[in-house]
This record gives C-alpha cells, sequence and structure tokens, in this order.
C-alpha cells in the first residue's frame, strides 16, 4: 500500500531524516560523556559509540514527506 500525503493527497512520497533530533542527541550526549569524561577518563571511550548509536538512530527513523507540498509527518503514526 503506497502512502499518501495527509495534506495534499499526492503519492510523490519521499523518506527524510530527522536532522534536529540527531543534532540534539547527538551533541547532547556529546557534551555529557565529554564532561564525565574529565572525571572518569575511561568514559571517552563511549563517545565513538554514542555517535555511531546517533547515526543509526538518524538512517533508521526517517519522516514522510510530500514532493508537492513539502509537508512532512511521521508515518508509523
Amino acid at each position: 500500500m503506497a502512502l499518501k500525503c495527509p495534506q495534499c493527497g499526492s503519492h510523490r512520497i519521499v523518506p527524510v531524516g530527522q536532522y534536529d533530533k540527531f543534532i540534539y542527541w547527538s551533541l547532547g550526549g556529546t557534551v555529557a560523556v565529554g564532561a564525565a569524561g574529565f572525571f572518569l577518563p575511561l568514559l571517552w571511550f563511549l563517545l565513538p559509540i554514542w555517535w555511531l548509536g546517533c547515526l543509526l538512530f538518524y538512517v533508521k527513523r526517517p519522516l514522510a514527506e510530500c514532493n508537492e507540498c513539502h509537508h512532512q509527518w511521521n508515518p508509523r503514526k
């Protein structure tokens, strides 16, 4: 079953990433783990794991966007 835009009814739908959540989570976690890394230096090894996890979340959880009216929505709801 093809997706339809809830606003205009078009079938020209493309997946787009959740860029703002990617930036908030990746930068926020980097600051938190980086600050904690000054007290416990072993936590610095968690930063690359955190970055890869945030990147995988960004890639696997796309929103849908209509090519005609540029309306974005979550197709899983």
